[in-house]
């Protein structure tokens, strides 16, 4: 089976495995996920390739009930607080005996997030730790 990533250079194998990769900006240290041009902020241009941290807080989430185009119910989405200081939207694992709270601790890990025929694209979800 073919794979595909979602988006190019989204994920970053590191010492801990793979995690998101993000850029930051020299000038007044913003963090960018996915990675910017340039500083948002300051329009700063001189951004460094950073890996985010694998380990985040859940902020907030959802349980859809209707399908999406690639998602059947039950499935959830949410925004994972990182130490960086951004949140990172994604889906997330739904695990029978870890039941979402806000503030939970969360991790990172590299998925199948659909298949299309021959195709299965690959991405990131987080899982409660």
């Amino acid at each position: 089976m073919e794979k595909i990533l979602i988006k190019d250079g989204i994920l970053v194998e590191g010492p801990e495995g793979v995690t998101l990769a993000a850029n930051r900006c020299k000038s007044c240290g913003r963090v960018f996920f996915p990675k910017s041009k340039f500083c948002l902020d300051c329009q700063g241009n001189e951004l460094e390739d950073i890996p985010l941290n694998k380990q985040g807080k859940l902020f907030s989430y959802t349980t859809p009930g209707m399908p999406s185009s690639h998602f059947k119910p039950p499935y959830a989405v949410g925004f994972v607080a990182m130490p960086e200081g951004l949140r990172v939207f994604a889906p997330l694992d739904i695990i029978a005996d870890k039941p979402f709270k806000i503030g939970m601790e969360m991790e990172v890990h590299e998925d199948t997030l659909w298949t299309e025929g021959e195709k299965e694209y690959v991405g990131y979800r987080f899982r409660p730790l």
